[in-house]
C-alpha cells in the first residue's frame, strides 16, 4: 500500500512550463532520493541487531562437550551487552560467525607442560623460569643423547661380532659346546643391553618432546614481549611467527573465532571475550586491565573504560 501512495504522489507532481525531459528527469532522481532514505532508515545501525553466531568444530581433545563450549561463549558474548543493557550477540544454527575450538601443538604444549606441574603463567618472569630450564634440559639431552649414541655403536659392534663368529663356527663343521654357552651368555647380555637402550631412546624422546614444548610456550611468551625467541629442531619453523591463543577473522561474508589454546574454564571465556570484540569491529588497546588490550593478563570478564568507550564508537552511541 505504501508504494502505492508513493507512485500516486510521484504522478501528481507537475512542473509548470518543463518540458517532458526535464519532468522525466526530475521523477527519476526524485524516486533514487526516496529510495535512499528508505534504505538509510531501514539499514542495520552498528550493534542495533545482535550478531547472530553458531559453534562449529570442537576438537574432543579438549575434554569439552559442545554444550560446555556453546555455554562459555554465551558468557563471554554477554559480556559486551552490560553497555547498552542488550544483548549484542545472539548463538543461531545459521550464524554469520563460527567459533571452531582446535586443538593443535600450542594447546598440546600446555598440556604436556601442566601434566609435568610446570608453571605456565605467561609472564615475564615465567619467561625467565621457562628459558632457564629449556637450557638445563637441552644441555642433558644433549648429554644423554652423546652417551646413548656410544652406546648404540658399542652394541651394534658387539651384535655384528656375534653374529660373524657364530656364522663362522657353522662354516667350520659346527659350534662346540664351550663356543656356543660363550655364545649364548653374550646374546643374553646383548639382549638386555637392547632393552636398555631401548628404554633410555624412549626417555631422550620424551625429554625432546618437553623440550619442543617449553619452544613452543617460551616463545608464545617472547612474542608477547617482544623477547628473544628460542629455536629447537624444528620448532621455530614450525611456529613461525604466530603466536596466539585465539582468532578472529573475516574474510568476505565469512567470519570466524577459532580458539587455539586456553589454561582454564576462565581463560577461555577471557579469549572469547576478546575475540567477540573483534567481532564488534574493535581493535587492540593499551590498557593492560582492558578485554581488548593484546595481551591477555588476566582472566577477569569485566570490562575497562576503554572496552567501553571503544564499543559505544563502534556503535555510534554516546
Amino acid at each position: 500500500m505504501c508504494k502505492k501512495n508513493m507512485e500516486q504522489e510521484i504522478k501528481g507532481v507537475r512542473i509548470s512550463g518543463a518540458s517532458g525531459a526535464s519532468r522525466f528527469r526530475f521523477l527519476f532522481l526524485l524516486m533514487i532520493l526516496i529510495g535512499l532514505v528508505i534504505i538509510f532508515f531501514k539499514m542495520p545501525r552498528p550493534c542495533q541487531e545482535p550478531l547472530t553466531y553458531r559453534i562449529g568444530k570442537v576438537d574432543e581433545r579438549f575434554g569439552m562437550s559442545r554444550q560446555e563450549f556453546a555455554d562459555s561463549a554465551k558468557r563471554a558474548a554477554s559480556v559486551w551487552a552490560k553497555p547498552f543493557s542488550r544483548e549484542l550477540f545472539r548463538e543461531d544454527s545459521k550464524g554469520a560467525i563460527e567459533i571452531n575450538l582446535i586443538y593443535d601443538y600450542r594447546q598440546e604444549s600446555t598440556d604436556r607442560l601442566k601434566s609435568l606441574n610446570y608453571k605456565i603463567d605467561k609472564t615475564r618472569n615465567s619467561y625467565d623460569e621457562l628459558k632457564l630450564r629449556f637450557e638445563n634440559l637441552k644441555s642433558e639431552f644433549e648429554q644423554k643423547n652423546l652417551v646413548l649414541v656410544s652406546d648404540f655403536n658399542t652394541y651394534n659392534s658387539r651384535m655384528s661380532s656375534l653374529n660373524a663368529e657364530s656364522e663362522s663356527s657353522q662354516r667350520k663343521g659346527g659350534i662346540t659346546e664351550d663356543v656356543y654357552k660363550r655364545l649364548m651368555v653374550e646374546k643374553g647380555e646383548l639382549s638386555t643391553l637392547r632393552a636398555n637402550l631401548l628404554s633410555r631412546q624412549e626417555e631422550l624422546k620424551n625429554l625432546a618432546d618437553t623440550i619442543n614444548s617449553l619452544v613452543v610456550v617460551i616463545n608464545e611468551v617472547a612474542t608477547h614481549y617482544n623477547l628473544d625467541l628460542v629455536y629447537y629442531q624444528d620448532v621455530g619453523q614450525k611456529l613461525g611467527s604466530e603466536f596466539c591463543e585465539g582468532k578472529y577473522e573475516r574474510q568476505g561474508y565469512t567470519h570466524t573465532i577459532t580458539i587455539y589454546q586456553f589454561a582454564n574454564g576462565y581463560r577461555l571465556m577471557r579469549v572469547l571475550a576478546h575475540e567477540f570484540g573483534h567481532a564488534l569491529g574493535l581493535q587492540h588497546n593499551e590498557n593492560p586491565d582492558a578485554i581488548m588490550h593484546r595481551l591477555i593478563t588476566s582472566d577477569s570478564l569485566e570490562l575497562a573504560p576503554d572496552d567501553i568507550s571503544a564499543l559505544k564508537t563502534s556503535c555510534g552511541e554516546r
